[in-house]
């Protein structure tokens, strides 16, 4: 494994930051265990679509961010997004993990059964 350098965590302090800016939608994923990576930052999710890692690295020669998803599901495709911009990096997430068609509808539907006493 390579060794971590400061621009690597440096990246991964930055790209946490872009998170945060729309940090409701980020909470919706289910999001924990963070760590950083080469270039990045990679954490797991449970959001309504997905139930995996999230992958996102910065491509230096490009000023762009990749995307990996990563299903802990072997039956769903491992998908890869490349060349995002840091304001597309939070939807475009959100439209593979949690965000679907009818998403109101769908959670309402979901949480309805739920019987609080």
């Amino acid at each position: 494994m390579e060794q971590l350098t400061e621009f690597d965590y440096g990246m991964a302090d930055y790209i946490r930051q872009i998170l945060k800016l729309d940090i409701e939608k980020v909470w919706s994923w289910g999001t924990h265990d963070s760590e950083t990576i080469k270039n990045g930052l990679q954490f797991k999710v449970q959001g309504y679509l997905m139930t995996g890692t999230v992958k996102i690295t910065y491509d230096e020669v490009m000023d762009l961010f990749d995307l990996e998803l990563l299903p802990d599901d072997s039956t769903k495709p491992r998908k890869a997004i490349l060349g995002l911009y840091l304001d597309q990096l939070v939807s475009v997430i959100d439209e593979h993990v949690e965000y679907c068609e009818n998403y109101k509808e769908q959670i309402n539907e979901e949480y309805s059964l739920i019987v609080v006493p």
